[in-house]
């Protein structure tokens, strides 16, 4: 078991601080050459690689020397003793790439001009004439993943658009901030009854204790879920997903006001095969927060929680929490858990609403956007 928060302990201010740099730096370039380099602005060839030269001017890595990041690049080795990065060198210039867990987005034109590939141009013909397909015996799912994607992108995502493109092959669903009503989510357990993973994060009024009862009897199979920001949800869905989704090992439900520490043990206690929680935000005392730790530690899961903001005895916990990663901690986040690269870093303000360090916002950004993204990977673990 392992507890990723933010409250550290250091004799040393200034080793403290580079730790935490080198931290986000490790972070950054795990989104950035997994899944984020094209929304950044990144040139990614066919084959993954992005010029070292412009991956250093990525605004993300802005406070990073270029010797830091080629330094973290060829030093960064998974739990399986394998190198997470590529380095090869081209006519004078070295380009990097991650050694897996690529998901970039799909560049629309070939390389070095603006010609669409056939892919971009076939998939644009199919998303203007929705009507003229019947998709449900469709076999690849990373096309129709992506093409849920792009509308959901164009703010084109409806009902309607769904009903062609949601079919069984889909295991892996992003709805985040969709607007939805019980009859898409109807379509979505009656058309893709062999999901796994599932976000609904921020979806609105919609997504209810009772709604996600239904929708989460209908999909028993459920392994991963996201429920971020959904801010109707109250401790007796954590009571539903326990008893519905036998199959469950990683939950994201941080942002959910109504949430208790309580529920939260409940959950951890009845679960059957939970692994990974997300509960970041969760509002606790420093007697809340050694319970939850010491719940998940016996359990075996990996608790991502930060520290309550009143003063408490840090040496206490911290000890609590060395104690937790000695009990299973093993740095797997290559294996698409809540783990990641170099843990969750969400920001250290003075309570919930602020993340008052821009770093901080940043990491949370690179956080949702990229590294939970692993949970919609194809790729689950090393290869």
């Amino acid at each position: 078991m392992s507890v990723v928060d933010q409250n550290h302990n250091s004799d040393h201010p200034r080793d403290w601080e580079k730790e935490e740099s080198m931290k986000r730096l490790s972070k950054r370039l795990a989104y950035l050459l997994r899944y984020g380099a094209v929304k950044e602005g990144l040139n990614v060839d066919d084959n993954g690689y992005v010029e070292l030269e412009d991956l250093c001017g990525a605004h993300l890595l802005r406070s990073h020397s270029k010797a830091e990041v080629l330094e973290a690049i060829q030093s960064s080795t998974s739990y399986r003793h394998t190198k997470r990065y590529d380095c090869r060198e081209r006519n004078g210039q070295i380009y990097v790439r991650a050694a897996y867990l690529r998901n970039f987005e799909k560049n629309p034109f070939h390389s070095n001009t603006k010609v669409k590939t056939l892919f971009e141009s076939s998939m644009t013909s199919i998303l203007d004439n929705l009507d003229d397909y019947d998709l449900q015996d469709f076999p690849d799912e990373n096309t129709l993943r992506m093409m849920i994607r792009r509308l959901k992108q164009e703010k084109k995502l409806t009902s309607k658009a769904l009903r062609v493109l949601l079919a069984p092959t889909v295991t892996r669903l992003d709805l985040e901030g969709v607007y939805l009503t019980n009859n898409t989510l109807r379509l979505v357990w009656t058309q893709c009854p062999h999901l796994q993973a599932v976000s609904l994060k921020d979806c609105g009024y919609i997504i209810t204790d009772s709604t996600l009862a239904n929708f989460t009897k209908n999909l028993p199979g459920l392994q991963r879920l996201n429920l971020c920001q959904c801010s109707h949800l109250t401790n007796k869905s954590l009571a539903t997903l326990a008893k519905n989704l036998p199959k469950l090992h990683t939950l994201h439900m941080t942002r959910v006001p109504a949430l208790t520490p309580k529920g939260v043990v409940d959950f951890l206690q009845k679960s059957l095969s939970i692994k990974n929680l997300d509960v970041y935000y969760l509002r606790t005392t420093p007697e809340e927060y050694k319970c939850l730790v010491e719940t998940a530690k016996s359990k075996g899961v990996t608790l991502v929680l930060r520290g309550p903001r009143k003063t408490w005895d840090r040496h206490e916990c911290d000890g609590l929490e060395d104690e937790a990663r000695e009990c299973g901690d093993n740095d797997n986040d290559d294996a698409g858990n809540l783990s990641n690269d170099g843990d969750d870093d969400r920001g250290d303000g003075d309570n919930e609403e602020e993340d008052a360090e821009e770093s901080s916002e940043e990491d949370e950004k690179i956080l949702l956007e990229g590294l939970l993204n692993e949970i919609w990977s194809d790729e689950e673990a090393d290869e």
